[in-house]
């Protein structure tokens, strides 16, 4: 199992559910990404919380993330909801040390924000020229 790749789990769909706890935990980022929003929320939530520690959930899609239920989130530590968080509020970028301790919060614009801020100077007329 250890040499699937992200079309396998993409391929076994919910079955990836199914898994055993020592191969979840073992996952890595590449197949992480296979594993189909379905899935992660048909995993039991306290098979959830032991197979998934920060890292992994930190590697979840925004998909995978919001797919994680009210039961599974529950069953969390508070380091793990932190990760889930993180995935959940992709526009804020909040350096976070595992052992607990958060680095601060550092805020930047979204993409989105600056494309639209810069669709407005082209649509606006300039007070300057009128």
């Amino acid at each position: 199992m250890s040499s699937w790749g992200t079309a396998v789990f993409i391929e076994i769909g919910v079955l990836a559910a199914g898994l055993p706890d020592m191969a979840m935990s073992a996952l890595v980022n590449e197949q992480i990404e296979g594993i189909t929003p379905a899935a992660v929320s048909m995993i039991p939530p306290e098979k959830f919380a032991v197979v998934f520690h920060q890292r992994q959930i930190s590697m979840f899609s925004y998909e995978q993330a919001a797919a994680v239920t009210d039961e599974q989130l529950s069953a969390l530590s508070d380091v793990q909801r932190t990760a889930l968080a993180m995935v959940l509020t992709p526009w804020e970028d909040r350096p976070v040390d595992f052992r607990g301790r958060s680095l601060g919060l550092a805020l930047s614009h979204s993409p989105l924000c600056l494309i639209l801020g810069l669709l407005l100077m082209l649509l606006l007329p300039c007070p300057a020229l009128i």
